[in-house]
């Protein structure tokens, strides 16, 4: 009988052993949810602010080409009334020429 009490005994010893394994992963699982979710903030936080500072450099690079757009517009006009002023100077050199 003191076989079996003793196999009992190393037995309990054994689920005790597990118990307390057991317990200490259940921990360690709550507390790698709970960084996990924290991270999870940090990374939607992140998210966020790399969205808005995309976004920032988008306003800044199409203000910058709205800004380019006007000055070749500009040119634009600027050159298309040289032309014309130098077609009119041409044509009255025809007419003193032909004259």
């Amino acid at each position: 009988m003191s076989a079996i009490v003793t196999e009992l005994s190393a037995l309990e010893d054994r689920v005790r052993e597990i118990v307390d394994v057991v317990d200490r992963l259940r921990e360690e699982n709550r507390a790698l949810a709970g960084e996990r979710e924290e991270l999870r903030v940090k990374v939607r936080a992140l998210e966020a602010a790399a969205g808005k500072h995309a976004a920032a450099d988008y306003k800044t690079r199409l203000k910058s080409l709205e800004e380019e757009r006007a000055t070749l517009l500009e040119e634009r006009r600027a050159l298309a009334r040289r032309v014309e002023e130098m077609l009119v100077k041409l044509a009255v050199l025809e007419k003193a020429v032909h004259a």
